[in-house]
């Protein structure tokens, strides 16, 4: 499980460097491309889907316990 999330960490740390080099290379500022991350992570949209999926997680998680234990 750790490995997975080390590997989408890794993931999503090339794509923002490859993004950022090419905002760079179009002329345009980083700071456009950050400004927009941090608008899409505050949108009320996303904040709720991120709620909704944590919900859904924490039910799999629970769920997948229980079946494990054997309740």
């Amino acid at each position: 499980m750790r490995k997975n999330l080390l590997i989408l960490a890794v993931i999503a740390i090339a794509v923002y460097l490859v993004g950022v080099e090419s905002a760079k290379s179009r002329g345009k500022n980083y700071e456009d491309l950050r400004h927009q991350l941090e608008r899409l992570w505050t949108s009320p949209d996303a904040k709720k889907s991120r709620k909704r999926m944590a919900r859904n997680a924490r039910k799999t998680i629970e769920k997948a316990s229980k079946n494990l234990l054997g309740s």
